[in-house]
C-alpha cells in the first residue's frame, strides 16, 4: 500500500455485546450452547444514548450510528473536512420497504407514509450518520453480499491512499426481518443476528501526530470477483492480492480469522481457498470462526472478525476473509499493536 493506514477507532454493536471489550469476551466464551432464538435482534436499550437524532432513523441506520458513535469516540476528534465515511450491508434498508410498501399494497397509494420513505434508500444511514457527525469528507455506500464490510474497509483505504481523506469512518450492518428470513437459505439450526460495526481509519503519520491509539495497521487488501461455481479460486486469488500488498509471505500470519458460517458450500469454499492461498502453512496457522460464537451476521461479520482481530494480536499479523455470496471475495491483512 502506498500509504500506512491503522485504526485507530472500533465500534461493535451485537445481541451479545455492546463495545470492542464486551464483544471480545463474548467471543472468548466460545459457543454457550443452543441460543433462545434462532434469530437475535440488538435490545433497543442499544440505542438510548441517540434517542433525539434517532426519531426519522430506521432500525438499519439507528444501529450504524451507535457503532458509529462508539467508535469516534474510541479514536478522538478529527478534521471533518478531512473525514470521510463508507457504509456497507447486504440486505440495507429491506425491512423498511417492506413497511413502506405494505401499507400502499393494503391500503391505496396515498397511504404511503412520507416518514418511513425517506429511509427506502440504503445510503440513507449514511447520509443520517455524515450529519450527525458532521463527516463533510467522502461518502459512499456499498451492497455486495456478504462481503460489504470488507469491502467499505477497502474503500476507506482507497480514499485515504489517494489522499481524498485523512481518516474513513468504515461502517457494516444489517437488520432482521421476515421478508429477509423467509427469502434466504440457511442451514436447519443456523442462528442469524442482527449487527453494526465501525472502523475509524487514518492515515498513519496523522494518527501519529495527533497521539492517536492505534489498534492495528491496514497492511493490504484483495477483492476478487468469479463465477458462482468457483468461489474458492476467487478467494484464493483476493488473499494473494492481499498479501502481495501486505509484503508479507503465508508463514508470517499468526491467525485467520475466517467467514465461515456452518454452510456447507460456503466453508468448502473457503478451505479449498486458504489451502490454494496459503499452501502448506494453511495446515498450521490458527484459524478462528466468529459466526460460530456471534451467528451469521451477513455484511458485519467480516468487520467482527476485524475488531476481533485487533484484540487477538499482539505483533503479528492476521487474516480476516468474506465471500459476498454472489461471486465475490474480500480479504485484508492486519498487523497488531503499533509500529512507528
Amino acid at each position: 500500500m502506498s500509504r500506512r493506514i491503522v485504526i485507530s477507532g472500533l465500534g461493535a454493536v451485537c445481541p451479545q455485546a455492546t463495545g470492542p471489550t464486551a464483544l471480545w469476551e463474548r467471543f472468548s466464551q466460545g459457543d454457550a450452547g443452543p441460543p433462545s432464538s434462532l434469530a437475535e435482534r440488538i435490545p433497543d436499550a442499544a440505542f438510548a444514548k441517540q434517542s433525539a437524532q434517532l426519531r426519522h432513523m430506521d432500525r438499519l441506520g439507528r444501529i450504524a450510528l451507535t457503532a458509529t458513535t462508539l467508535a469516534i469516540e474510541d479514536a478522538g476528534p478529527g478534521n471533518p473536512l478531512q473525514t470521510g465515511i463508507a457504509f456497507g450491508s447486504s440486505y440495507g434498508c429491506l425491512p423498511t420497504n417492506a413497511e413502506y410498501l405494505e401499507a400502499i399494497l393494503e391500503r391505496g397509494g396515498r397511504y404511503g407514509n412520507p416518514v418511513v420513505f425517506q429511509n427506502t434508500v440504503t445510503n440513507a444511514a449514511t447520509g443520517y450518520i455524515s450529519m450527525v457527525h458532521d463527516l463533510r469528507g467522502p461518502t459512499a455506500t456499498l451492497c455486495s453480499g456478504h462481503a460489504a464490510g470488507l469491502e467499505a474497509l477497502r474503500f476507506g483505504c482507497q480514499q485515504i491512499e489517494e489522499g481524498q481523506a485523512e481518516r474513513m469512518v468504515v461502517v457494516g450492518a444489517d437488520t432482521l426481518s421476515p421478508m429477509l428470513l423467509a427469502g434466504i437459505a440457511l442451514p436447519e439450526g443456523m442462528r442469524v443476528s442482527e449487527a453494526a460495526c465501525a472502523l475509524v481509519l487514518e492515515e498513519h503519520t496523522h494518527a501519529l501526530t495527533r497521539g492517536a491509539h492505534r489498534h492495528a495497521e491496514v497492511l493490504g487488501t484483495g477483492h476478487r470477483g468469479g463465477s458462482l461455481t468457483n468461489q474458492a479460486h476467487t478467494l484464493a486469488r483476493a488473499v494473494r492480492d492481499a498479501m502481495h500488498l501486505a509484503r508479507i509471505e503465508p508463514e508470517q500470519l499468526s491467525a485467520v480469522f475466517s467467514c465461515a458460517s456452518g454452510r456447507g458450500d460456503f466453508d468448502g469454499w473457503e478451505q479449498r481457498g486458504l489451502h490454494e492461498a496459503l499452501g502448506a502453512h494453511a495446515a498450521k496457522v490458527p484459524v478462528s470462526c466468529p459466526k460460530d460464537v456471534l451467528g451469521e451476521t451477513f455484511s458485519t461479520a467480516g468487520m467482527l472478525a476485524v475488531v476481533l482481530a485487533t484484540r487477538a494480536l499482539d505483533k503479528g499479523c492476521a487474516l480476516v476473509t468474506a465471500l459476498g455470496g454472489e461471486g465475490s471475495a474480500l480479504a485484508v491483512v492486519l498487523r497488531g499493536g503499533a509500529h512507528d
